[in-house]
């Protein structure tokens, strides 16, 4: 193995880690935005976030797991998708895509005024740092590659 290789093999490794450390960080930033969304609505505004058909209450511990799982779907789909010439274009169509109908459903589950507002709130604020961060990570390391 040459040096030239070696180098090639470890610039490589550190695209990926830096681009996997930008996702996570990406996922923990969804995240906390609709953990602050969360905090200023009901321990501040005095909204109770309740969601009339399952009979739950919105709690951190549910946004956070939701926010993970969503964001964790998302990063799955981008890697894969990314490995094609137009696949990022399509991943943040399909993001866009997701977010507006996820939109729905909230309205759907019987929320309303505030809760609706709060609950939409959060999923727009999710889906634009998941869309954004994921799509800064990808590009950031295609444009590490090119430079290499």
């Amino acid at each position: 193995m040459t040096a030239t290789q070696t180098t090639g093999r470890a610039t490589k490794r550190n695209r990926n880690a830096r681009r996997s450390l930008t996702s996570i960080l990406t996922i923990i930033i969804a995240a906390l935005a609709a953990e602050l969304v969360w905090a200023i609505a009901v321990p501040l505004a005095g909204i109770e976030l309740v969601v009339p058909q399952a009979g739950t209450t919105v709690g951190p511990a549910a946004i956070a797991t939701s926010v993970v799982l969503a964001g964790l779907a998302a990063w799955g789909l981008r890697a894969f998708m990314a490995r094609s010439r137009t696949g990022l274009n399509a991943w943040t169509a399909i993001g866009a895509v997701v977010l507006a109908l996820s939109l729905g459903g909230p309205a759907l589950s019987g929320a309303s005024g505030p809760v609706l507002g709060v609950l939409e709130i959060m999923h727009v604020v999710v889906g634009i740092a998941l869309i954004v961060g994921l799509r800064l990570s990808a590009r950031h390391g295609l444009t590490q590659q090119t430079n290499a």
